[in-house]
């Protein structure tokens, strides 16, 4: 967290260079559709019973919706740099799964991510007065990625099923990636611009912990039950595969890539001061 103040200082720090007062607000929104997925996320069950196939669902977390705003000065005509503040919400992937849930196995599931980040970016572009395209070029700092994993399972071996539903939220860590994006101004009058781009942007989350947050049979809260080894997990670089870990303690796992990857389109308003 404290390269992540440092980067902003100083990317601040250069508007005391000139006393020249060319600063803007950027607003906008955009949708986007991934552009990577993680193959041992989710799987898919078909056939019957007897000839059963599992097939893997590609898991992808860049689908979903943005929310920016950025702040940014223009210390050349031909140059801007700016910093943006973007609210991801993912949109959840969903099938059959084998993913672990306490009691039983799930029958279906879901996952999504959402993240909050930081852009310091540059922007070039030409200067034209009326409609001036440009492209932006720089870093993402997610500060506040988030994944929930959903499951509905069927216990089997009750008569009649018990019906269990639960929910892990992975979080900790901070993720870091590349952002561009290419698109036009278009100028209404000294003050307001619009302007449509299309981004794109490279990142992958790996969380350093997880909890089950949720957990139901039949309707009634089941949380409590658990041990702290099924409800924690902390995730590491590597791990000693025969260690015991006792009920009291959070579990141990490796650590997982997960991708947010995406390409999209947006568009918004631009304020001049």
């Amino acid at each position: 967290m404290k390269k992540i103040v440092l980067v902003a200082v100083l990317f601040f720090s250069l508007f005391s260079l000139t006393q020249a007062q060319n600063f803007y607000t950027r607003l906008g929104v955009g949708v986007s559709g991934g552009t990577s997925s993680n193959l041992d996320i989710l799987y898919s069950y078909s056939g019957t019973e007897s000839d059963q196939v599992v097939t893997v669902v590609p898991v992808g977390f860049g689908r979903g919706f943005t929310g920016v705003a950025a702040f940014g000065y223009k210390p050349l005509k031909y140059l801007s740099l700016e910093l943006g503040i973007s609210q991801f919400m993912g949109l959840p992937r969903i099938a059959d799964s084998v993913m672990k849930m306490p009691g039983g196995s799930a029958i279906e599931a879901k996952v999504k991510g959402n993240m909050l980040s930081l852009q310091p970016s540059i922007v070039i572009h030409p200067g034209f007065e009326k409609i001036d395209p440009y492209a932006r070029i720089g870093f993402i700092l997610g500060i506040r990625p988030v994944v929930n994993a959903m499951a509905k399972a069927t216990i089997s071996g009750t008569n009649p099923p018990v019906e269990s539903e639960a929910i892990r939220h992975y979080y900790g860590g901070v993720a870091v990636g590349l952002n561009a994006a290419m698109g036009v101004n278009w100028t209404l009058n000294s003050l307001i611009s619009v302007y449509a781009e299309c981004s794109f942007n490279s990142i992958n989350y790996s969380p350093k912990y997880s909890e089950v947050v949720f957990y139901e049979k039949d309707g009634v809260d089941q949380l409590s039950t658990l041990t702290v080894k099924e409800t924690k997990t902390e995730y590491y670089g590597s791990i000693h595969p025969d260690e015991v870990i006792p009920d009291t303690s959070p579990d141990k796992q490796l650590r997982k890539s997960l991708p947010f990857s995406n390409a999209g389109f947006s568009m918004g308003i631009l304020f001049n001061f």
